[in-house]
């Protein structure tokens, strides 16, 4: 189950680009701005948002004459320059497409049936339709939706997967809600989180495919588990579905593997997902070096949404790449919802 990522790009508010992300992330700059938003005290909600001139300019006329709601735009706009630059790497098309969306039914969002296609065609790739996925559960979903690709290019060595997230919170009706359950922080709450937003594509191969000789890094697995203890559950929230997606990931490596040398969380200031990264280190503690390093880039960014996972792969493998991390990486994101999903990428040779 393991692949080479043999291209990446990525687009959030701390960096357009994968150099220029993490350059950000390691030097602990922010792009978290005041937005033009008010919450319920009539302050400005403090976000994570992409300058307006690094978005897709303009959807072709075709897309852009649908009735698709504001955040589906905006999702378009952030995903089509992240896809664009990476399907020089992509292979020959079709391509096969694992994307990481929202967490929301096609009853809430209908928009979403038809994304991939109207972001391929904006972006001008072509996708083996038949064999797309799209994952709809939230901050989770690329680290998912790279379980799925994992398997899909066992099956098919011959051809690479393209692997990525995209979200954003930048939509009034969002906001409002997620204000209502005071979970954005400001001056009245603490325990809350920045929204965010941004897009993120791997281009992963089989170990076994010619012409990736120099890919650095490489996927050894990834996992996934179901916590029904999740924020919206009515199970008591023990945290334990983050250490169960762990427990899978271990599973799946060789025996003894590595201790993990660095972890780039998906943390983003609350409480909630902190209590599960707790129960998970504590439970796999021998399963870390000493010294293992932290980051949680949403400090930089903000909460990405979707995008979370494909960004922390990006970023953890960009810094293992140039040895500004040691590996193992482990990188991980709990969705609001029950599902946690888990990866861990390797220095090729090392």
């Amino acid at each position: 189950m393991s692949a080479r990522i043999t291209a990446t790009s990525a687009i959030c508010p701390a960096g357009c680009g994968v150099e220029q992300l993490w350059a950000s992330v390691r030097a602990g700059l922010s792009g978290i701005v005041s937005s033009h938003v008010m919450d319920r005290q009539f302050q400005p909600i403090q976000m994570g948002l992409v300058p307006e001139e690094a978005l897709e300019p303009e959807l072709p006329a075709e897309i852009d004459s649908l009735p698709l709601p504001a955040r589906a735009r905006r999702m378009l706009r952030l995903g089509v320059p992240a896809l664009r630059s990476v399907l020089e790497h992509a292979g020959e098309p079709p391509l096969r497409l694992y994307l990481g969306l929202p967490q929301l039914s096609l009853e809430q969002a209908p928009w979403m049936r038809g994304f991939s296609l109207h972001l391929a065609k904006a972006a001008g790739a072509a996708l083996d339709v038949p064999s797309c996925r799209v994952v709809p559960c939230g901050r989770a979903a690329a680290l998912v939706a790279l379980e799925l690709a994992l398997d899909a290019l066992e099956q098919d060595p011959s051809r690479p997967v393209l692997v990525g997230g995209i979200d954003t919170y930048f939509d009034v009706r969002l906001l409002a809600s997620l204000d209502a359950e005071r979970r954005i922080l400001g001056p009245t709450v603490s325990d809350g989180f920045i929204p965010g937003e941004g897009a993120s594509f791997l281009v992963l191969t089989h170990p076994s495919a010619a012409g990736g000789e120099g890919a650095p890094v490489h996927v050894e697995s990834a996992a996934s588990a179901q916590d029904p203890g999740h924020r919206y559950g009515a199970e008591p929230a023990r945290g334990e579905g983050l250490a169960s997606a762990i427990e899978r990931l271990r599973g799946r490596l060789p025996n003894p593997a590595p201790p993990i040398g660095c972890t780039f969380a998906a943390l983003n200031g609350e409480s909630f997902d902190a209590k599960q990264w707790g129960v998970a280190r504590v439970r796999h503690a021998e399963f870390f070096r000493a010294d293992a390093q932290l980051s949680h880039p949403a400090d930089c960014f903000g909460d990405a949404g979707a995008a979370m996972g494909a960004l922390l792969l990006t970023i953890g493998a960009a810094a293992i790449a140039a040895g500004q991390r040691r590996g193992p990486a482990l990188i991980w994101a709990a969705s609001d919802g029950e599902t946690r999903g888990c990866a861990l990428l390797s220095r090729a040779g090392v």
